[in-house]
């Protein structure tokens, strides 16, 4: 439904991903703690940490103790929980919703969180020329397209101003109380209200929204200290906070550089946490010494390769279809990653309901490849670019796909990484790419629709194949409709049959994330949705 220019479970799995969840510590002297730090968690450098410009892991991780929103997602369910919302009633249309907030909450300045803060971090985030990055999130409120710049007059003039200053779909009832309501029906509308974009501004913030950047007046179980930028964010637990109270009495981010480092200070006892991927032969050898400390999680996650299908050579569905048969899946996660990912058989991760294997085009058979690729007449387009974006290491595997390819379907290749990520998505997002070309995902709510409007919708933000289908469009509506988002499930299946047909990209596999914690610790938990460790519950022995 609402889509971000770029993070219910599948019943087979359901069982071994809930026994991954909770980390058994023990075994190990690794990461003895410094008590007068309190949890001493791995983490990079925060590009912001105002919620309605976060949507990078490293200042996600940080507000994830600073900040707290309506909902919150269930590790073990991925069902969305009331965490300040009392209540959130849709109307019988679903486009109509009764937000009411709990009582006697507050900032960490004292402000009470009530309905005008809500409002007002909405109507910030959704007013164009503030810039933040989560702006789209609430394209789907009504009055959302008044809140946007127009064309510029001419050239080299600023864009026209937005016609409005507020969102028109968003009323207050009384203090804890406001009403929402949708340009089209959503039923799915809660569950996406647990994304970070969507949580509260105080007063204060708005007056000095640098300032706040720098040190937050969040809403959360923590507060912050200080911020000593590229080393340290302290924070301290917040005892007025209403919810669940952190178990930790402090938890101090360390900044570092990358994973590495972070793995190296973990060894000298110097971290309790480190989120993220471990490199390759880090997650060996924390498989080997950690046993008892190391959780692997189903991420909801996907690694994929897109085709331009505004390119002549790729305009038959046939020679996609054959790429993808031509690539051997497990191959590429188990010789390059350890077997750390899931090969993929879908477009939706495994851990969302309504999630399965619908991608025949998925399973490895050079044969078939090498007939469908026949029967559209051959490749015929010279040399294959694969193009991923730099100073990320994807060059390795996009490598040996190009080989897998070269081998089975005799089509020589070159791997462009010369591009930064910035210039890379720019690339992506002008119908730029003369070759194949890495397009990850990673959702933001649980909800199958989260996999399917953002990257192949009319509209969808990221959907940069070129590739349109206006039946995928009714589909998808027609699930956002459902009086249910269990009912919709059916819908967003329809639709997802129809991109598995298509091709226009080719899913490769489900990424995990690994978590590595001191024997210290206990009750560590790591959520699918954005892979990160619920580092409020994590308890000293």
């Amino acid at each position: 439904m609402l889509t971000r220019p770029k993070l219910a479970r599948l019943a087979a799995g359901a069982a071994a991903t809930v026994l991954a969840f909770t980390g058994v510590s023990g075994g190990g002297t690794a990461g003895a703690t410094d008590r007068s730090e309190g949890l001493r968690v791995f983490a990079e450098e925060p590009g912001h940490l105002v919620p309605g410009n976060v949507d990078q892991s490293e200042s996600l991780i940080v507000d994830s103790v600073l900040y707290a929103g309506l909902v919150r997602y269930d590790p073990r369910t991925l069902q969305p929980v009331n965490v300040q919302a009392e209540s959130i009633t849709p109307s019988a249309d679903q486009r109509v919703w009764t937000i009411r907030l709990k009582r006697g909450l507050t900032f960490h300045n004292g402000e009470p969180v009530n309905a005008d803060a809500y409002i007002r971090a909405w109507n910030y985030t959704a007013y164009g020329p503030n810039h933040q990055a989560n702006n789209d999130f609430f394209h789907s409120i009504q009055g959302f397209a008044d809140l946007q710049e127009g064309p510029a007059a001419g050239a080299g003039q600023p864009p026209a101003p937005p016609r409005a200053k507020a969102l028109s779909g968003l009323r207050k009832v009384d203090g804890r109380t406001f009403k929402v309501t949708l340009s089209e029906p959503y039923s799915g509308f809660r569950t996406m209200l647990g994304y970070i974009g969507f949580h509260p501004m105080a007063k204060a913030c708005l007056a000095h929204i640098e300032a706040c950047d720098e040190k937050p007046i969040g809403n959360g179980p923590y507060r912050i200290e200080k911020w000593e930028h590229n080393k340290v964010i302290r924070t301290v637990r917040f005892d007025r906070y209403k919810g669940d109270k952190g178990k930790s009495p402090r938890i101090t981010f360390k900044l570092m550089s990358n994973v590495s480092d972070g793995y190296a200070a973990y060894e000298k006892g110097e971290l309790d946490v480190i989120r993220k991927l471990l490199p390759g032969d880090k997650l060996q050898e924390a498989r080997q010494k950690y046993p008892h400390q190391l959780i692997e999680v189903p991420m909801a996650s996907l690694q994929r390769i897109a085709f331009p299908t505004y390119d002549a050579r790729f305009k038959d569905k046939r020679i996609r279809q054959a790429i993808s048969m031509a690539v051997d899946r497990k191959a590429l996660v188990d010789t390059i990653y350890h077997g750390a990912h899931e090969p993929a058989r879908g477009f939706v991760s495994p851990v969302f309901p309504g999630a399965r294997p619908s991608c025949q085009y998925c399973v490895y058979d050079p044969e078939k490849a090498r007939q469908l690729l026949a029967e559209a007449g051959g490749w015929h387009g010279g040399t294959l670019e694969l193009w991923t974006n730099s100073g990320a290491d994807h060059q390795v595997w996009m490598a040996a796909l190009g080989e897998q390819l070269k081998r089975n379907l005799g089509i020589d290749y070159v791997v462009k990484a010369d591009l930064p990520y910035s210039q890379y998505v720019d690339k992506i997002h002008t119908n730029g790419m003369t070759g194949m070309f890495r397009s990850g995902w990673n959702s933001d709510y649980p909800s199958m629709e989260n996999f399917l409007t953002p990257l192949y919708g009319k509209n969808g933000s990221t959907a940069v194949t070129g590739w349109t289908d206006p039946r995928f469009d009714e589909l998808v509506a027609e699930g956002n409709s459902a009086p249910t988002p269990d009912q919709a499930i059916a819908y967003y299946q329809r639709a997802e049959d129809l991109v598995a047909e298509d091709m226009p990209a080719m899913p490769v596999w489900y990424v995990k994330g690994s978590t590595l914690h001191s024997a210290a610790y206990t009750n560590v938990v790591v959520n699918p949705v954005g892979g990160e460790p619920v580092l409020a519950g994590i308890t000293r022995k």
